[in-house]
């Protein structure tokens, strides 16, 4: 006859078995394209939508779903990079103006702007420095990757300059995850940790062809 404590330890062992591994746990999925003088078409990796880049002389994204289903996403600085999320409902631009910039593609075929992730992401780095707010600038976020399954974004927030509005107290920059879906930050680490951490991340120019 099995006792109690076998009867629960199998029951645990049959819970943590059927139990999804946390999406943050598999290697981040990193990739980006470039968006620089010419022209260009970026097709979210599922095939239904592509961002329409229409080039230097004209930095509009336009977003197509099909036939007779495209929307204007809005303006870019250019160089930038664009990342589609793996599950396709979501894609980010790094611009050179030092801004993390993520679309949700809604159920019209329609991409929406958010900055609640990129705001959090700063606020992290100023809380870890102590001060309340910083001046528009003093900081400067990129994109990093997606975890495997498009849950989530990893978001690296970064001192760029300092104009006294906060002593910056050593912490110059974090690496955030975030859930996309409802903008809470699941983790946050320092340079030298996330390092480590994420080996496969790249911590070069956000913008470079």
């Amino acid at each position: 006859m099995r006792t109690l404590r076998g009867v629960c330890l199998a029951v645990l062992s049959a819970v943590a078995a059927c139990s999804p591994t946390p999406s943050t746990e598999a290697p981040p999925v990193t990739g980006s394209t470039p968006l620089g003088i010419r022209p260009g078409t970026i097709p979210s990796p599922s095939g239904a939508m592509n961002v329409i880049y229409g080039g230097e002389a004209d930095p509009t994204l336009r977003l197509s779903a099909g036939f007779l289903r495209r929307s204007v996403v809005g303006t870019v600085e250019t160089p930038a990079r664009l990342s589609w999320s793996p599950d396709s409902r979501r894609f980010y631009v790094n611009d050179p103006g030092g801004a993390f910039r993520l679309w949700t593609v809604n159920a019209r075929a329609q991409a929406v702007e958010s900055r609640t992730i990129r705001d959090a992401a700063i606020a992290e780095l100023e809380r870890r420095n102590g001060c309340d707010s910083v001046p528009e600038g003093e900081v400067a976020t990129s994109g990093m990757g997606w975890s495997p399954d498009g849950s989530h974004v990893y978001v690296r927030a970064a001192v760029r300059c300092q104009t006294g509005g906060c002593l910056w107290t050593g912490v110059n920059d974090v690496v955030v995850v975030s859930d996309v879906a409802t903008g809470d930050l699941v983790e946050t680490l320092e340079r030298d940790p996330a390092r480590r951490r994420w080996p496969t991340l790249s911590w070069g120019s956000v913008t470079a062809p």
